[in-house]
């Protein structure tokens, strides 16, 4: 099975949709999420497709941490978790969470693309 997609999981609409268009662009599918109620039923039916998930740390529904530690709970080993967030401190919740990629926002469409990818082209 071939890892095209990229789980967005962000309650921006707006967000999601520019995301989105820049994976495709990129030869990636964006599966869209607006929370983590959402997010966990999609972590099975990609299962084996993801290649990325993208996460925003703040979102309607669960508390930011226990919202994380779900998603993290489901997604595949070797599947990068990107945090995404407006926070200040976001590498210190990155850290909380056991993650080392997290992007800041707002984010150009080459640090998203270093993230999801692994380069800058």
């Amino acid at each position: 099975m071939v890892r095209d997609r990229v789980l967005i999981i962000d309650d921006d609409p707006d967000l999601r949709e520019l995301v989105s268009l820049a994976l495709s662009d990129w030869g990636l599918t964006g599966v869209e999420a607006g929370d983590c109620r959402e997010a966990l039923p999609l972590l099975e039916r990609e299962r084996g497709r993801l290649c990325a998930v993208l996460l925003d740390y703040f979102m309607p529904g669960l508390e930011p941490c226990a919202c994380a530690k779900a998603i993290l709970e489901r997604v595949e080993p070797g599947v990068p978790v990107v945090l995404v967030s407006a926070a200040v401190d976001i590498a210190e919740r990155a850290a909380e969470l056991d993650l080392t990629r997290f992007l800041s926002k707002p984010f150009d469409m080459a640090q998203l693309r270093r993230e999801v990818l692994g380069d800058a082209s």
